[in-house]
């Protein structure tokens, strides 16, 4: 049957070990990130493969490796992720475990009855592309999309699961897991500090925000680093024509968020004014929050409306009502910043099975790769010739 789906393009702005306050990784970018990801995955059996303790890490998404397929003409990866899900939105699918680990193909849950362990669930699929730092996720009817459950596995799994030969990992008395270089590149020694760099680099690979203080205080340590992996939403260039038209009719900016009356929000925006005014028929259904609305008459540049667009898209799981627009002149149309975003559609059939297998998604992603990739190709000119 054929898939009708969606593209969302991410871009990767963080992937690797860090040191704390600089800019630049010093190892495991997003190619050997996949590499290790990938080998690791394909040695163990499909349950193992969510890197979390769900009694200990109630705040994180279940989520399992289904398939990771690596295109070598490419360098490109499909991954195929489970995320462990139980609501009634679509349908819902399962994945028996047989007595030796391996997992069955997918069924509907209204098919047939199971006897064996069953992990219930859909399918997230996402393509990254390493050499443009570019994470698109693929949503069809049958799927989900979770960027924030996409960025807290790898993270997890490089931090907690995947084992890295090529580092020595060191596990300390409170649980913190930090990697030693075995034998480090000596560096100029142009101060007493990079000359004891030189002789024993340690990485802490622990997020700061699991950290207890003490942790917290070794980790930002000079020379000690962390694994971080982050991404945003790509959205159109400063260089679109779509872009420009617009601002040259914006007269107002429009703001919707979703606030709370029954406590104090401490977050930073427009709706802090609101804190001000009565709320008003605070005795209707929902008593805890409030969605609200705020104009505000400006005239943005081009480069202001992509850094308001680009603030937007940041925030990767909005809910339906919290957005930012732009109210043009004359019809008092309003441009949403979600039609900013870098997206694109694709079609494939799913072969009569319930999760589209890798290999052949890929293929059909394959088709049509250059002109999924050329926006952010001319994009990734712009800044450095200029061109438009």
């Amino acid at each position: 049957m054929l898939q009708n789906g969606f593209l969302n393009f991410f871009s990767v702005t963080k992937c690797g070990l860090y040191r704390f306050a600089k800019p630049e990784a010093q190892a495991l970018d997003l190619k050997e990130t996949l590499a290790n990801l990938k080998g690791w995955a394909e040695d163990r059996n499909f349950d193992t493969t969510n890197p979390w303790d769900s009694r200990a890490h109630r705040n994180k998404t279940i989520c399992y490796a289904h398939k990771i397929h690596f295109d070598a003409a490419t360098g490109d990866y499909l991954l195929i992720l489970f995320k462990g899900d139980s609501d009634k939105q679509g349908p819902l699918y399962g994945i028996s475990i047989n007595p030796d680990g391996s997992a069955d193909k997918a069924i509907k849950k209204t098919e047939v009855k199971v006897n064996k362990p069953t992990i219930w669930g859909r399918p997230c699929y996402y393509w990254v592309i390493p050499d443009l730092n570019t994470v698109a996720s693929l949503k069809f009817e049958n799927s989900r999309c979770d960027s924030k459950m996409f960025q807290e596995w790898i993270t997890g799994c490089i931090n907690l699961k995947v084992p890295l030969p090529e580092y020595k990992k060191i596990e300390t008395e409170n649980g913190l897991v930090r990697i030693q270089f075995p034998e480090p590149t000596p560096l100029p020694a142009e101060s007493d500090e990079q000359a004891v760099l030189a002789d024993a680099i340690e990485a802490s690979i622990e997020p700061l925000e699991d950290m207890s203080k003490k942790e917290e205080e070794i980790a930002i340590q000079k020379y000690k680093m962390y694994y971080k992996f982050e991404m945003t939403l790509r959205t159109i260039s400063t260089s679109s024509a779509k872009l420009t038209e617009l601002a040259s009719r914006v007269t107002h900016i429009i703001k919707r968020e979703t606030v709370s009356i029954t406590r104090t929000d401490k977050r930073v925006g427009w709706h802090r004014l609101f804190k001000r005014f009565d709320v008003p028929f605070a005795s209707a259904a929902d008593e805890t929050n409030r969605k609200v609305e705020f104009r505000v008459e400006a005239k943005p540049t081009v480069e202001e409306i992509k850094e308001i667009i680009d603030a937007h898209a940041s925030d990767n799981n909005p809910s339906s009502w919290d957005d930012t627009g732009f109210i043009t002149d004359k019809s008092g149309r309003i441009v949403w910043a979600e039609s900013f975003r870098l997206s694109d559609l694709i079609s494939v059939d799913d072969l009569g099975e319930d999760i589209i297998p890798g290999e052949h998604l890929f293929r059909k992603i394959n088709e049509n790769r250059a002109r999924y990739l050329a926006p952010i190709i001319k994009d990734n000119l712009n800044p450095k010739t200029g061109t438009a």
